[in-house]
């Protein structure tokens, strides 16, 4: 009986009855006990270091930095030798990397005391420097956010561990699906460089992942990633969870911040034992650690260590925790701190002499004053990039493109082969009917492709150049819309079978990539997150996200904000995701029918003037045809860089008849156009009135100008990118049109939505002088639109007829300038100010007038 109340009611404790399987609870049991039994030796000398760097260094920055805030790690210093721990015990298991997402609180003495961030670099930062080297092009993160790989060794451990630190944005926890789809990819990225046959997912990458109490138990994005951490393509073998409980949350005491017992209860939903540990006693997070990493290996399952603490200042170094927890900070105040206990309980055993723990401080302390002094002309390195990375151009080069064509042939035996299965597969009679058969029949012919075989000849023809591809997100499989069927279930076994993996190599030297398509879980902050960090980790493998409609991206707003559209300006971390977010007003209402482009247009850096090459954060794009889409997705991972790629994803454009392609536009020699002219214009002299448009509206208004009996005075050009704004593409299309007296910018969203707003300015500066930009389309609204189906479509005929009004005062316009034209000629008269006018003097914009941009 007292070895079990040891082992479970003393300062550390078990939770494992709640976990369902029969295999775990009697691990778990056997393990602690018989570990405890057996007793265990520590590395205690190099726990007292740690302690005391952790220490040292708070001492050290209240002293020369006191109103700097750094929310240090002052009360919970033993989370030093819990990290330390788990990497020496992965390392033993064979594990090479590990994964660390950290927290705000503790970051900089964890970076500094454990994972050797230089220090001259860290008070560099802290007295207002960059954390990038001088003329560096990134702007830089909070001090808290620091990060740098680092590499750690061991005595006895023959090679040195990798220790790859999450970038993570502010937003508290949202770097944990990052964590672990970062983890994943690295894993299986290891295991093929090895060739390791055997390989099962979390044999190479351990993740580590920190929390705050509070965060853990409140953060949404916590459950959402807990819940995904067992599912087969998102797995990444077990995360080790740390809590750093310092019981208050700001200044909420525990008893506010959630309504359980525990910080770590949230946990149980997914079947996760949780391992509690006093963070007075070193050794017993250290035996905390061993625990953690041994079932994680065993099971390859997520563990939590909740680590009760306590902070020793604010939330910051600022503030004052006794305004709001008096008696909590009456106690903390009275006690020593953790080092200090630790370090007079191995010098009264006799395991440390107060010489040696003096010197150890001593050391320390001298070599924070020697890296004070450097911050003040200290210039940082920046960090190394990733493996894979160094292949691709550096994130200030200004990227380059090249032809994404393929040879129609080979295009058309991937389409084949993408609706091709084994004999053994038994498919529904509705896709035999629907989906096989008129692809095969449009390969045959050559034209007609719709989008999904378009986005089939994309993903295969990547393969068969080494490539991989994952698409995520609800339903993917199938397609929102049922347009896909990259998977095909057999009707009798429900044996999921994805024909592009069955492509044969055309030789043995010949490298295929594999189609992962992975229908994710009903969530959308975690999967983006979880994708996002597999791009940011494997740039070879295109990473698509894919909304069942454009709308829900919303519940993802932290990751596009603080890391997809943001992160290689602020930490020089690049990332290729691409993002199909469905859009159209089709009938939707107003949650179904907006990708919200004017939120992702506000969140680009291109330059309003244009007058600068700047280099584009993002990609936005609304394409109009199965071509383009095919180009887009080849282009992403072709080009010698890569940027996160927004689509405006088709809705009815998927089985819109006038909205495919032959497959002759995707053949060698073709590539995306950021603008389309339009292709019915016969005499561009002829046209008054020019109509600028992106997406599928295009539709419509092309089927209205074909029935107006003045349509040949009409063009209707399509932006197809719109950002970075392809101004030069854009002026060279528009300039055609040299007798045009009308521009006007047409779109079914909301004024105050849409594209309209960002376009306008960009437009106007490129249009002759004495000619504006007009706007057609809906009023600006507060919601997306109406959810009334006959008040929308009223809507729609309202703004299409828009469009065509005031056609024949244009034209009578263009008459009687034509016969002014005439006169002047036959009377060698010169010419007239309508004459002028008319011409719009388009060489005023000769900024724009060169040669297309490469971007």
């Amino acid at each position: 009986m007292s070895a079990l109340q040891k082992t479970y009611c003393e300062t550390i404790a078990y939770e494992f009855e709640h976990v369902m399987s029969p295999a775990v609870k009697q691990w778990f049991a056997e393990f602690v006990e018989s570990t405890d039994s057996q007793g265990a030796v520590w590395r205690k000398e190099r726990f007292h270091e740690l302690l005391v760097r952790a220490e040292v260094f708070e001492h050290f920055l209240q002293k020369k930095l006191p109103s700097v805030k750094r929310y240090g790690i002052e009360g919970s210093e033993s989370i030093v030798v819990l990290l330390d721990q788990l990497v020496f015990e992965a390392a033993q298991y064979g594990v090479t990397d590990i994964v660390a997402g950290l927290s705000h609180r503790g970051r900089l003495g964890i970076l500094t005391s454990l994972f050797e961030y230089p220090k001259d670099e860290v008070l560099r930062k802290l007295r207002g420097g960059s954390e990038f080297s001088d003329g560096s092009p990134h702007t830089g993160d909070m001090v808290v956010d620091l990060a740098k790989s680092a590499t750690l060794n061991y005595p006895g451990i023959d090679s040195p561990i990798n220790v790859d630190i999450l970038c993570n944005a502010c937003h508290l926890d949202s770097g944990m699906p990052i964590g672990m789809g970062k983890s994943r990819t690295k894993d299986i990225n290891i295991a093929r460089a090895k060739n390791n046959q055997n390989h099962t997912i979390g044999d190479h990458v351990l993740p580590v992942s920190l929390h705050g109490d509070s965060s853990f138990a409140g953060q949404g994005i916590v459950a959402e990633s807990l819940g995904m951490s067992g599912l087969t393509h998102f797995t990444n073998g077990g995360t080790v969870h740390v809590i750093i409980n310092n019981q208050v949350g700001y200044t909420t005491p525990a008893s506010h911040t959630r309504t359980t017992r525990y910080a770590s209860d949230i946990a149980k939903f997914v079947d996760i034992p949780i391992i509690h540990v006093n963070g007075d006693y070193p050794e017993e997070l250290a035996r905390a650690a061993r625990t953690a990493v041994a079932y994680r290996q065993k099971f390859r399952k997520d563990v939590v260590i909740d680590v009760w603490t306590f902070r020793k200042r604010g939330h910051n170094e600022l503030d004052e925790p006794s305004f709001t927890q008096p008696a909590m900070y009456k106690r903390i105040n009275s006690r020593k701190s953790i080092p200090a206990m630790y370090e007079g309980k191995l010098i009264e055993s006799g395991e440390l002499t107060r010489e040696k723990a003096d010197k150890v401080r001593k050391q320390w302390l001298e070599s924070l004053n020697i890296a004070f002094a450097d911050s003040f002309s200290c210039n940082p390195v920046d960090p190394t990039r990733p493996p894979g990375w160094s292949k691709l151009g550096a994130p200030h080069e200004y990227p380059t493109e090249e032809a994404t064509g393929v040879n129609t042939n080979e295009l058309s035996n991937i389409g084949v082969k993408s609706v091709t299965t084994s004999e053994s597969v038994t498919v529904h009679p509705r896709i035999e009917r629907f989906h096989i058969k008129p692809r095969l029949k449009k390969l045959q012919e050559g034209a007609g492709l719709d989008w999904a075989t378009a986005e089939a000849l994309a993903f295969g023809s990547l393969l068969t150049e080494g490539y991989n591809v994952r698409l995520s997100g609800q339903d993917v499989g199938r397609g929102t819309f049922s347009q896909r069927h990259a998977m095909l279930v057999c009707q009798e076994t429900e044996k999921v079978y994805v024909p592009l993996n069955h492509m044969d190599a055309d030789s043995q030297e010949q490298r295929m990539g594999k189609l992962e398509v992975v229908n994710s879980n009903l969530c959308e902050g975690a999967v983006v997150g979880f994708e996002y960090g597999v791009s940011v980790e494997d740039p070879f493998t295109l990473a698509i996200w894919e909304a069942q409609f454009g709308d829900f991206y919303n519940n993802s707003q932290t990751m596009f904000d603080g890391y997809i559209v943001s992160g290689e300006t602020k930490w020089g971390q690049q990332n290729g995701l691409v993002l199909l977010l469905p859009h159209g007003f089709d009938g939707g209402g107003p949650d179904h029918s907006s990708c919200r482009l004017e939120r992702h247009l506000q969140l680009s850096n291109d330059p309003v003037d244009g007058h600068t090459d700047a280099m584009p954060n993002i990609y936005v794009t609304y394409p109009t045809t199965p071509a383009q889409f095919f180009h887009l997705l080849r282009r992403q991972v072709k080009r010698n860089f890569r940027k996160p790629l927004i689509v405006a994803a088709p809705k009815t454009m998927l089985r819109l008849a006038s909205a495919t392609s032959a497959l002759n536009e995707m053949s060698p020699g073709t590539c995306f156009k950021p603008v389309l002219d339009d292709p019915t214009t016969r005499d561009p002299h002829s046209v008054k009135r020019v109509m600028v448009v992106s997406g599928k509206l295009y539709y419509d208004l092309a089927k209205l100008k074909n029935e107006n009996p003045l349509g040949e005075h009409v063009a209707i050009v399509r932006v197809e990118e719109l950002t970075p704004f392809p101004r030069r593409e854009l002026f060279h299309v528009l300039s055609r049109y040299d007798n045009a007296t009308d521009f006007v910018w047409v779109q079914e969203e909301p004024r105050n939505a849409g594209a309209y707003a960002f376009a306008a300015p960009r437009i106007k500066s490129m249009l002759p002088q004495h000619t504006t930009l007009r706007y057609v389309g809906r009023s600006e609204h507060a919601a997306t639109c109406s959810g009334v189906e006959t008040q929308q479509a009223a809507e729609h005929v309202q703004l299409t007829t828009e469009a065509f009004d005031g056609l024949r005062g244009l034209v009578a316009d263009l008459v009687i300038d034509s016969i002014a034209t005439q006169h002047e000629k036959q009377h060698d008269k010169p010419a007239s100010v309508i004459s002028a006018s008319v011409s719009h003097r388009w060489a005023s914009r000769a900024v724009y007038a060169a040669h297309s941009s490469d971007h």
